[in-house]
This record gives C-alpha cells, structure tokens and sequence, in this order.
C-alpha cells in the first residue's frame, strides 16, 4: 500500500507540474491534460482496490479495508459539488475545477490517514487554495505599487479608492438600512436553520453540517446568484413567519437553547457580512484594478472576461434581459459578444469600450494548496489555530 501511495504521489505530482505549466503558457487547461489525469487516476485506484483484494486474501499484510473505499465516494460527491459551486459562481473556469477535482480525488490515495476525510477535506483543501492565493496576490499587488510609487501616495490611493468603492455600494443600495435590515433578517435564517439542524442530527448527519464554515463557502462563491434573494420581501416576510414558528417550537423544543442558537446564528450573520464585504466587495475590487483592461467591439474575442463592475452594469441593464446573468470564467460566449458589439454600436460615444479582466493562471494555486495539505496534514487557516 505505501509503495502505490509513493508512486501515485510522485506521477501525479510531474503531472499536476505539466498541467501547472501549460496553464502558464497559454492560461487554460486542455482537456487532453484532464483525461490523462483521469486515466493516472484510474490506474492507481484500481491498483489500491487490487491490492485490498490481496490483502482480504492473506497475502499482503498493508492494505486499505474496504471501507476506505465509501468514504473515497462521500469525499468525491463533496468535491464535485464545491467544484460545481466554484464554477457556477463564476470563480472559476472549467478546466480549474476540472484540475481540483482530480487533485482532491487523488489526495487519499497518495495519504490515506489525511486529516479531515472525508467530510471535510475538500473544504480544507480549498482553504489552502484561496488563502495561499490571496497572500501571495495581495503581496504582489503591494509590492508592485510600492515600486511604481511611494509607500505614502500608494496606500493613500488604496484608502481613497476603498472609500470610492464604499459609496458606490452604498449609492447601488446595498448599505442601505433598508437593505440590511432585510438581508439581515433572510440570511440570519438560514444560519438559524443551521444551527438547529446539526442540533437536532448530532447523533446522524450532524457532523457533516456542522461546521459553519461550509455555509459560509456556499453562500460566498454563489452570492452573486443568490444575493437578490435576500434583499426581497417576499423572503422577509417568509423569514419573519418561520421565526415566529421557531420561537413557539423552540419554547416547548429546547427552551434552554432557545437564545443560545439564535444568537450564534446572529454571530455568523456578522461574521459573513464581514467576510463577504472584506472578500468579495474590496479585495475582489482592489486586485481586479491592477488587471482591468478595456477593449472596443472588434477586439472582442470568446477567451475574454468582463470585470466583475462591467457584469453588474450589463446585469442591472433591462436591455439585456438576463443576457449576462450566466457570464462564466471560460469567457464571453458567441452569442454574449454579438449582443455587446450591437450594444456598443448604438451608444452614442466616441469608441465606446467594455471593461475586460486580464486572466491569471490558477492551476499552480490548486496545487500549491494540495501541496501544503500533504506536507502539513492541515490547511493554512487551522495551522494558525484561527478556528481552534
């Protein structure tokens, strides 16, 4: 078992490498890179499968029970739907969440005894992945500014256009009291319904959904497809009938836990406000800026990418009719580029421009994240004891 374990690290590591590099080069993976993933992996899951064979056999002493094999199938169904999140909230192109998967599905067999399988393994994994990359990106960003100008003007201008950034959200409506006041009230929900349903499967399914962190995950990457949803009345209004069930049962329920949950479920409403405005609003803003681009009609081409602000205008427009609603990291599709064109040849504006979004290579921060997971056994964020 440890030898197969052995190899499979080191085959996938040269491919994980190949896929990295290509990536670089032409900032996508082919999918020819994928089915030879796909084939590796096949190879050494059989191998493994083969081996626990022998060893129910008697004639191997090291060998996974197979048990082992149940848990590979709930860490790949987690990792295929955060994978499909990941893709579906516009974070990433196909062929990143294609390299995750296979990475993630790899990572029990090279380390069968790895922390967090199966439940949470994928979070984990992805943990290091986004944390690693925004270190390493705000780094970056920093030390680039730094060198073009001096360390008072540059962060000067960072403060101003976080300010910038704050009153447009706020003229958008979304730091209205109005606003709050009903996403507050939605989105406490569904935290509350959290709580009470890993209380009530504690003894079942409650140590999947435990842990908040995978609401968080959810909420985070779909937010642009879901945020709506907890601005509307009708949700509210909702909510505030499912409170007032909540309140009437839990008094008969679990009256000693009645406040209790309630207000850790009003913790993590604060929590994810506070990550949500922090990663999604500004940093998300600040890193776009170094790689904004903007291009005229006939340089449009299907690689592109809009910049998350030219995506809500286009959204917000009436004109579109949901054109843009599914706008994914692949890039602007045929259909997408003929309705822009069209759109910006009836502006009455000399060269009219769309704002597009220079692409950077993913790949190497799914496997830099892997790499970290197997050398430490734990993800950046529970190594520094944050959630401890």
């Amino acid at each position: 078992m440890n030898e197969i374990s052995l190899i499979a690290l080191i085959v996938f590591a040269g491919w994980g490498i190949a896929v990295v590099k290509e990536d670089f080069e032409i900032q996508k993976i082919l999918n020819k890179k994928i089915l030879l993933g796909i084939k590796l992996f096949a190879l050494f899951f059989l191998a493994m499968a083969y081996n626990t064979y022998l060893g129910y056999a008697g004639q191997v002493d090291s060998f996974l029970n197979i048990g082992f094999y149940g848990l590979w199938f709930i860490h790949f169904a987690w990792t295929l739907l955060a994978a499909i999140i990941l893709w579906y909230g516009e974070i990433w192109p196909a062929g990143d969440a294609k390299f995750f998967i296979l990475i993630s599905s790899c990572l029990p067999l090279i380390n069968p005894f790895i922390r967090t399988f199966p439940h949470y393994l994928f979070l984990s994994l992805l943990i290091n992945i986004f944390v690693a990359a925004a270190i390493f990106a705000f780094i970056n960003y920093v030390s680039e500014g730094i060198r073009q100008a001096s360390p008072s003007d540059f962060f000067n201008a960072q403060w101003q256009a976080l300010r910038e950034r704050a009153i447009a959200l706020s003229k958008q409506g979304g730091l209205k009291k109005f606003y709050i006041f009903f996403y507050a009230i939605n989105i406490g929900f569904v935290f509350l319904l959290h709580q009470i349903f890993a209380m009530e499967l504690k003894g079942t399914f409650g140590k999947i959904i435990l842990r908040t962190e995978i609401i968080y995950f959810v909420l985070f990457f779909l937010w642009e497809k879901v945020a709506e949803n907890f601005r509307s009345k009708k949700w509210v209004y909702i909510s505030l009938a499912a409170y007032g069930a909540y309140f009437i049962m839990g008094y008969f329920l679990f009256p000693y836990r009645l406040m209790e949950l309630l207000m850790i479920a009003l913790m993590n409403v604060l929590k994810f406000s506070v990550i949500l405005f922090v990663g999604r609003y500004m940093f998300e803003f600040i890193m776009e800026k170094k790689d904004i681009r903007f291009i005229e009609a006939q340089e449009l081409e299907s690689h592109m990418v809009l910049s998350s602000r030219m995506l809500r205008t286009l959204r917000d427009n009436s004109v579109f009719e949901g054109a843009f609603d599914d706008c994914f990291k692949d890039g602007l599709t045929a259909e997408q580029i003929d309705i822009l064109k069209d759109w910006l040849g009836k502006l009455k504006v000399e060269k009219p421009k769309v704002e597009i979004i220079k692409g950077r290579p993913f790949a190497l921060w799914i496997f830099v994240g892997a790499a970290i997971f197997l050398i430490f056994n734990n993800n950046i964020v529970d190594i520094g004891g944050i959630f401890r």
